[in-house]
């Protein structure tokens, strides 16, 4: 199996196993983004859509993917 950057095996810890900590800090280190969208039709007329746009992150991976100018100095 070929290690890629950015892509986490789910064996790849001590045993094959990976705990809750080390996914989360993964998640935090790197960030994850979520899409996903709902329609409810009838006959063929949209009724209802759900869209839902997810960014976690930490706040210095967040700062750290801003161009320059862009961030805010506190």
């Amino acid at each position: 199996m070929s290690s890629q950057p950015g892509i986490m095996h789910l064996g790849s810890g001590e045993y094959g196993e990976i705990s809750l900590l080390e996914i989360l800090d993964h998640v935090l280190n790197s960030g994850v983004v979520l899409h996903g969208s709902l329609v409810i039709s009838l006959a063929g007329v949209d009724l209802i859509y759900v869209g839902l746009n997810v960014i976690i992150t930490s706040v210095e991976t967040a700062r750290r993917a801003l161009p320059r100018g862009r961030e805010r100095q506190s």
